[in-house]
C-alpha cells in the first residue's frame, strides 16, 4: 500500500484526490490546506505540511499549491525523501525547474508533473523525438472561458509572483506542453498580441514560436470567448497529427490514427499509475517525468519576458 499526501486542496487538489482515491493500492494519508473550510468533511485525514514531511510512511506528495509558494514546498518534500507530483505550470521559471530537478536527483526521489494530456498522445508519438516533425508547421487554438473577475479580483490569480501568469500559464499550458513534446526545444517566442487583466496576468495572447528543429508554431490562447476549444495541429513533411479536445487524428509512418477523447479524470489516473509503478520499481517514470517540462517552461519564460505590445494599424509606416 502506497501512502499519499495532497498539499493544497483547491480545484487541482480535489482532482488529485479523485484520481488517487479511485486507485487500488493507494491510501490518501493526509490532505493539507490553510483554509479549514476547504477540507471539512472530505473523508480523508487533514494535517499540516510539517506533519507530511515528518511522516515516514508517506511516500508520495502531490503539491497543488499556487506557483508562488509551490517550489519551496516541492523542494522540502524532495529533501524529506518524498516522491513528488507537481501541478502545472511546473515551475515559475526555467531556473526554478532546474533547481527542483537537481534537488530531486540529489535526494534520490522521483519528480513528476500533472500534465495528464501527454497520455492522450498515441504511443508512437510519446518518445519525444523532435526529428520526426523537423521543419513542421503547427497551429494551436485554446479557448477556455473565464470571467474578468477570475484574474482581476483580489487573490493569488491576480498577483504576478503568486500566479506566474494567466490563461497561458494555467490553461493554455497543457497543449503548449504537447506542442513541445512533439516539436522539441523552443528557441524563440515572438509575441503578436497580448491583453492583460492585471500586470503580467494575461487573458488573451497570440504568438509564434520557433523550435530548434526548424518547426514553427502559431498559437492563440484566450479566456474571453464562451467557446471551449483545445486544438493542436502539426503538419510535418510526411506525418501529420492533430489533437482536438482530446480526440487524436493523424497519419504517422503511413498508419492512420483515430483515437476518441478520454476524460481528463481517466488521464490523471494514467499519471498516477505511471508514477506509482515507478515508485514501486515496476516501470520507468517517462511521460509524467518533470524533466520533460523543460520545453514548455522555456516557452512560458519567453512569454513572460515580453510585455504587452502596442497595436500597429495596417498601412502605418
Amino acid at each position: 500500500m502506497t501512502e499519499l499526501a495532497i498539499i493544497g486542496y483547491g480545484n487541482a487538489g480535489r482532482q488529485h484526490l479523485a484520481a488517487a482515491g479511485a486507485m487500488a493500492g493507494v491510501t490518501v494519508a493526509r490532505v493539507v490546506d490553510t483554509d479549514p473550510a476547504a477540507t471539512r468533511g472530505i473523508g480523508a485525514p487533514v494535517g499540516s505540511v510539517e506533519s507530511v514531511l515528518a511522516d515516514e510512511r508517506i511516500e508520495v506528495v502531490a503539491v497543488c499549491l499556487p506557483p508562488g509558494p509551490r517550489g519551496a514546498v516541492v523542494s522540502a518534500c524532495q529533501s524529506a525523501g518524498k516522491h513528488v507530483i507537481v501541478e502545472k505550470p511546473p515551475a515559475r521559471t526555467g531556473a526554478e525547474l532546474e533547481f527542483l530537478l537537481a534537488n530531486g536527483a540529489a535526494a534520490g526521489v522521483l519528480s513528476a508533473v500533472m500534465f495528464q494530456h501527454r497520455f492522450a498522445l498515441p504511443p508512437v508519438l510519446r518518445s519525444g523525438t523532435p526529428e520526426r516533425f523537423a521543419g513542421a508547421a503547427a497551429t494551436l487554438m485554446v479557448s477556455r472561458h473565464r470571467p474578468p473577475a477570475h484574474y482581476a479580483s483580489p487573490g493569488w490569480r491576480s498577483l504576478p509572483d503568486e500566479a506566474a501568469g494567466g490563461v497561458v500559464a494555467h490553461l493554455g499550458v497543457h497543449y503548449l506542453d504537447l506542442a513541445c513534446q512533439l516539436l522539441g526545444t523552443p528557441v524563440e517566442v515572438r509575441l503578436a498580441h497580448r491583453e492583460d487583466a492585471a500586470p503580467s496576468i494575461d487573458v488573451r495572447l497570440s504568438c509564434s514560436v520557433g523550435f530548434a528543429n526548424g518547426a514553427e508554431l502559431t498559437a492563440m490562447i484566450t479566456s474571453r470567448s464562451a467557446l471551449r476549444l483545445e486544438h493542436l495541429t502539426v503538419a510535418g513533411a510526411g506525418d501529420w497529427f492533430e489533437l482536438r479536445d482530446g480526440a487524436a487524428h493523424g497519419e504517422v509512418d503511413g498508419v492512420r490514427i483515430a483515437e476518441p477523447r478520454r476524460a481528463a479524470g481517466e488521464l490523471r489516473g494514467q499519471v498516477y499509475r505511471e508514477v506509482l509503478a515507478a515508485v514501486r520499481g515496476e516501470g520507468p517514470l517517462d511521460l509524467a517525468a518533470l524533466g520533460r517540462s523543460r520545453g514548455v517552461t522555456a516557452l512560458l519564460d519567453g512569454v513572460r519576458a515580453q510585455p504587452s505590445l502596442p497595436a500597429a494599424r495596417i498601412g502605418d509606416r
